[in-house]
C-alpha cells in the first residue's frame, strides 16, 4: 500500500495538473514525471484516473465538511455561520486551489446517477450533506428573522452559484484579495454591510482544523 506522504502526493499533484489542464488533458504519465514514480505505481494504488479523481474529490468535500462542522460549532447566529460558508467557499479558492479548481471543473461529472459505485455514491452524499448544511443555516436565521427569504433552498443554491463560479475570474495575485470579494458578496446578500460578523467569520474559519491538504 503507497505510504500516506507518497498518497497526498499523488493527490496534490494530480490535482494541480486537473487545475492546470482539465481532466481531460491530463496525463497520469506527466504526474507521475513530476513525482519520480512510474505510471504503473499510481495505477496500482489508485486503480485508474477516474478514481484518482474521485479520491480527490473525496479529500477536497471531507475538507470542506470539516471546516463546516467547526463552522457551526463556533459561531451561533445563523448571520455569522452564512457569512462564514460564504467566505469559507471563497478562501478555498487560495487556500486550496488545486482541489478547489479540480472539483468545481468537474463538478458536472458526479452530480447525476451516470457513474455508478460506491465511491461516486460516496461524493454525491458529501455534497449533499454540504448542501444540506447551507440551507439548514438559511432556514434557521429566516426562521429567526435574521435571514428575509421565502426559499432558504433558492438562497443556498444562489450562495454557491454566486461562490464557487468565483474559480473562473478569481486569481490569488490578482487586485481583489478574498475578504474583500466576501464582504462585497456579504453587503449584496444581505442588503447591508456586515463587518463584525465579517471579521469574526474569518477568524473561525481560519482556525478550523485541516481546511487545507497536508504538506
Amino acid at each position: 500500500m503507497v505510504r500516506p506522504s507518497s498518497r497526498d502526493a499523488i493527490l496534490r499533484v494530480f490535482a494541480e495538473h486537473v487545475a492546470e489542464r482539465g481532466y481531460a488533458e491530463t496525463a497520469l504519465a506527466d504526474v507521475a514525471v513530476a513525482l519520480g514514480l512510474s505510471k504503473g505505481t499510481i495505477l496500482h494504488h489508485f486503480g485508474s484516473k477516474e478514481a484518482l479523481l474521485g479520491e480527490v474529490h473525496v479529500a477536497y468535500f471531507g475538507r470542506r465538511l470539516a471546516e463546516a462542522d467547526y463552522v457551526r460549532a463556533h459561531l451561533e447566529s445563523p448571520v455569522e455561520r452564512l457569512v462564514a460558508m460564504i467566505y469559507a467557499l471563497l478562501a478555498a479558492h487560495r487556500d486550496d486551489r488545486a482541489a478547489s479548481l479540480t472539483c468545481l471543473r468537474e463538478l458536472v461529472r458526479y452530480s447525476g446517477d451516470e457513474l455508478g459505485g460506491t465511491l461516486a455514491e460516496h461524493i454525491r452524499g458529501q455534497r449533499t450533506r454540504y448542501t444540506d448544511l447551507v440551507v439548514d443555516i438559511v432556514r434557521a436565521g429566516a426562521a429567526a428573522g435574521e435571514l428575509h427569504t421565502a426559499d432558504p433552498r433558492m438562497t443556498a443554491l444562489h450562495v454557491f452559484g454566486m461562490c464557487n463560479y468565483a474559480w473562473t475570474w478569481y486569481r490569488p495575485d490578482g487586485p481583489e484579495s478574498v475578504e474583500h470579494i466576501a464582504g462585497v458578496f456579504v453587503r449584496d446578500l444581505l442588503g447591508e454591510e456586515r463587518d463584525t460578523e465579517l471579521a469574526r467569520a474569518i477568524a473561525v474559519v481560519r482556525r478550523a482544523p485541516g481546511r487545507v491538504p497536508a504538506g
